[in-house]
């Protein structure tokens, strides 16, 4: 059957019929014939058409035949010949330019002065990804004092501004003087800045946001508001910001003094209950039963209003059972902590912060 099929193709090609489509196939079956059986093909084809014939046709030359079938096809579609193309002046003068030019940036970008290469754009990331708060130091030396789950990205744009996105939770900025580089905050459009200065920020469930300025001066407004707008901070002063209303309030040292203690009872109130009892407070005093040093810390910040960076975070994991009174110098609590769990601490406007103390043991 298959024999059969392909003399009719045979038959097809050799009258100029086959369709052009089927070139391709036949030619791939012509090559695996085997040429004795397909001489005697071919002239089997012409004995049945030309019988009525008396002489004989001689048989036909393969190669003729496909170079007139191919003369036919080429004048249907003829191929497209490739040209082969000259680079005119103005060819070779365009690319001569552009070689000129990427050689220029190339030696812009390797040549740069040290003020141009400390200026180039770089854009960093920060969180906190622990349960206790941790101190970073930025690339331009400033640091970073990131409370649990706080995120905030540094830039250096090319006018040598540094620029701070808070995305989330309480930071204190501890900014390395430097007046040829702006330092500011942008959370929620709202901006801080500042040039040398310690202050914080710390978004609110409420979406307001507490700015709080611990030394230098800063100010505070939106995002391209004329310095006539802005709010400008002295130290222990804040900026309480409505982002619903887009206003803003400012509360001084002498107001701020005056609400202490309600603002303290409020935040213990928020904090306490999910210790799951092992607190208790009163006016008076605060109680501690089995409490992790982290929770213990926990109520420490909000009961003095500081922030307090442990650099030993092994200290965390141990436990505290006793009183404290509301009244008691934040210095004495510090060494009587210190002094149970073998630490030490320094204060520095408002911040705490705690390091295990170096301690040398002599042969036995």
């Amino acid at each position: 059957m298959k024999g059969q099929f392909f003399k009719f193709k045979l038959q097809e090609y050799i009258h100029n019929r086959l369709d052009l489509k089927e070139y391709e196939a036949f030619f791939d079956e012509l090559n695996q014939v085997d040429p004795v059986l397909l001489q005697q093909w071919i002239a089997e084809i012409l004995e049945e058409e030309d019988e009525a014939v008396s002489a004989r046709i001689p048989i036909p030359d393969l190669s003729r035949v496909h170079e007139h079938v191919l003369q036919k096809v080429y004048e249907i579609d003829p191929p497209v010949t490739r040209k082969t193309r000259k680079m005119t002046y103005w060819m070779w003068a365009s690319t001569a330019a552009i070689f000129l030019c990427v050689l220029s940036l190339l030696y812009v970008f390797r040549f740069k002065t040290p003020s141009e290469v400390s200026y180039k754009s770089m854009l960093s990331y920060y969180e906190n990804a622990y349960n206790y708060t941790i101190d970073m130091q930025l690339p331009d030396s400033s640091i970073a004092i990131l409370y649990p789950h706080a995120k905030i990205s540094y830039a250096l744009n090319k006018e040598g501004i540094r620029e701070i996105k808070h995305m989330q939770g309480k930071v204190i900025y501890k900014v390395h003087k430097n007046p040829n580089a702006p330092f500011t905050v942008n959370y929620m459009g709202y901006v801080t800045r500042a040039l040398g200065t310690v202050f914080s920020v710390d978004p609110k469930a409420n979406e307001n946001i507490l700015i709080k300025l611990l030394e230098g001066r800063i100010s505070v407004g939106h995002f391209g508001a004329l310095p006539k707008d802005l709010l400008y901070l002295n130290p222990n002063e804040e900026v309480e910001v409505d982002l619903k209303l887009h206003k803003m309030t400012k509360l001084t040292e002498k107001v701020l003094d005056k609400s202490r203690i309600a603002r303290v009872d409020k935040k213990l109130s928020e904090l306490i209950p999910s210790f799951n009892a092992n607190v208790a407070w009163t006016s008076q005093s605060v109680e501690f039963s089995q409490t992790k040093n982290t929770q213990l810390l926990q109520v420490i910040e909000n009961l003095y209003e500081v922030s307090i960076i442990c650099e030993s975070p092994e200290l965390l994991s141990n436990s505290f059972t006793g009183s404290l009174n509301r009244k008691e110098p934040l210095e004495k609590f510090l060494s009587n902590f210190c002094q149970l769990n073998g630490c030490s601490f320094r204060l520095d406007n408002g911040i705490v912060t705690l390091s295990n103390s170096a301690r040398k043991e002599g042969p036995n």
